[in-house]
C-alpha cells in the first residue's frame, strides 16, 4: 500500500509540473502564414526572417510581428502579423539606410512599420495625414530577430 501511495504521489508531482512548463517558443516544421487570405510556406517559399515585437510589457506576448521571404520571386515583399497570429498582411519591404521598413493598406503606403537597428520599432499610420505633413508614430515597441 505504501508503495503504490508513494507512486501515485510521484506521478502527480510529475503531472504538476509538467502542466506548469511553458510551451515550446518555436514550432517543429515548416510555418505556414496566411497574408490577404493567400497562404505562404516556408516549404514553398525557404524560411521567412522575422522580428517579434511587443510594447515593453512581457505579459501581452507579441503584438506585432513583421518579416521578409528569402525567395528570390518574392524580394522586396515582406509581411506583418498581428497579435501572435498566423494571419496579417502581405508588404512592401525595404532597407532604408540602417533600417529596415514595412508598407502596406489599401493604396501599399496607408501604414509603415520602421525597425531601427537597436531594435526599436514604430508603426506610423498615414490616413489621415494631410499630403505633404508629417506623420507621428503613435508607439514605439521593442523588436527581437526571432
Amino acid at each position: 500500500m505504501k508503495k503504490i501511495t508513494t507512486s501515485l504521489i510521484i506521478l502527480s508531482s510529475t503531472l504538476l509540473l509538467a502542466s506548469c512548463m511553458p510551451p515550446p517558443t518555436k514550432a517543429s516544421g515548416p510555418r505556414t502564414i496566411v497574408l490577404n487570405n493567400q497562404t505562404y510556406n516556408e516549404a514553398d517559399l525557404g524560411q521567412f526572417t522575422s522580428w517579434i515585437c511587443n510594447d515593453g510589457d512581457e505579459d501581452k506576448g507579441t503584438l506585432i510581428e513583421v518579416g521578409k521571404f528569402s525567395n528570390a520571386d518574392l524580394s522586396g515583399s515582406g509581411f506583418i502579423l498581428f497579435d501572435g497570429g498566423f494571419k496579417g498582411d502581405l508588404t512592401k519591404f525595404r532597407r532604408e539606410g540602417v533600417n529596415s521598413r514595412w508598407d502596406w493598406g489599401p493604396n501599399k503606403t496607408d501604414y509603415a512599420f520602421i525597425i531601427k537597428p537597436d531594435g526599436t520599432g514604430f508603426y506610423y499610420d498615414f490616413t489621415s495625414t494631410i499630403e505633404g505633413g508629417v506623420a507621428n508614430a503613435p508607439g514605439d515597441y521593442e523588436c527581437e530577430e526571432k
